[in-house]
């Protein structure tokens, strides 16, 4: 009787030691796993359906690295990572960056310290620690939907439920060139950084077409602010009297000779060069997004930056300009098409698109 006491306590005490380890165990993984959330680590497991698209991120910001060294452009280290490196540097990045020891300045971004109004394309979210150039005919629209969801501005939660005119509209977001020097520096040193890019003369076609040749609210101010002074410069023989006075029926080729007449610093934002507007030389770019790849790397870049999983890019249209480049091309003379080449050669250089197809 004895015997079975004691081996009927022994059985009770191992169940009690076990259900212990057991309950320290679940402490130990639940309070690693609330700290890992509050800490801001990336929301995406590594080994995730996203690897391939991590890797074509890290060849094109090789790409960028490569070609900004050709023209002169390398980076300084005063800015997070080194070439290669993930999205983690800046979307995990925590407050123990800023106890080490500042890195040497980078003479590129400080010249754009130095001339902030460089930097208004920079869209700043400090809620999600993000940095968005927006490039117009790039989906910047649909994006700036989606970024006034991310830093809080709006109560809505779908992107297509916001009015697209209201997202162009001034003082809806921060830009970074609002901000003072020090939170400038601090902000491209530490944030991510992303934007999109297109095809150059795609991209410049594409702002041809919505704003000269469609007929929707924005087109009737580019028409009376652009089109009629182009018609005047160069539609041949035309009497100044019988140039409408709305700005209708601007060509192609007009538009081009304006472009190429005209100083890139001059240059309206939806035709400007990217290299221009969100000086990728100077920006260290962890997310380069491609219009040809918008639905995936705009999927990526949300679960990167740990974006609510219910918040998702709208579905793509295909845009109908692919298939006008050639034909359009095709109305410029040899002349005007390698002077429109080579307003954009930067971009065709640093994102890594090719002309040798259109001549």
């Amino acid at each position: 009787m004895m015997y079975r006491l004691r081996a009927v306590v022994c059985a009770l005490a191992g169940v009690t030691v076990f259900t212990c380890i057991a309950s320290v165990k679940w402490f130990l993984v639940t309070d690693h796993l609330v700290e890992q959330r509050s800490s801001g680590a990336s929301a995406m497991p590594e080994d995730a359906p996203w690897s391939h698209v991590a890797e074509t991120m890290a060849h094109r910001r090789e790409e960028v690295e490569t070609a900004c060294e050709g023209k002169g452009g390398r980076r300084g280290q005063g800015e997070s990572g080194a070439a290669g490196s993930g999205v983690e540097e800046g979307s995990s990045s925590s407050s123990s960056s800023s106890s080490a020891s500042s890195p040497p300045p980078n003479p590129l971004t400080e010249e754009l310290v130095a001339n902030p109004r460089k930097l208004n394309n920079l869209i700043v979210d400090d809620r999600n620690r993000i940095l968005y150039c927006y490039v117009p005919k790039v989906a910047c629209t649909n994006w700036k939907r989606v970024m006034l969801i991310l830093t809080g501005r709006t109560n809505e939660t779908s992107p297509l439920s916001i009015r697209s005119d209201s997202v162009h509209r001034m003082n809806v977001f921060t830009k970074l060139s609002q901000l003072e020097p020090d939170a400038i520096r601090h902000r491209l040193q530490t944030y991510t950084k992303f934007l999109f890019v297109r095809h150059p003369i795609e991209r410049v076609l594409s702002a041809f077409r919505n704003k000269f040749q469609k007929n929707y609210t924005s087109s009737a101010y580019f028409k009376k602010r652009f089109g009629v002074k182009i018609i005047k410069k160069y539609r041949q023989g035309i009497d100044p009297a019988q140039v409408p006075a709305t700005g209708d029926g601007v060509k192609f080729p007009e538009f081009v000779s304006y472009l190429i007449d005209t100083k890139r610093s001059q240059l309206n934002e939806h035709w400007a060069p990217v290299s221009d507007m969100c000086h990728p030389c100077a920006v260290r770019y962890q997310i380069i997004g491609k219009y040809e790849t918008l639905a995936e790397d705009s999927e990526y870049i949300l679960r990167k930056v740990g974006a609510p999983p219910n918040l998702h890019f709208p579905e793509i249209i295909p845009s109908k300009t692919t298939g006008f480049v050639e034909s359009y091309f095709d109305m410029l003379s040899e002349e005007q098409q390698r002077d429109l080449i080579e307003i954009y050669r930067d971009d065709f250089e640093i994102f890594g698109y090719h002309h040798r197809n259109l001549i």
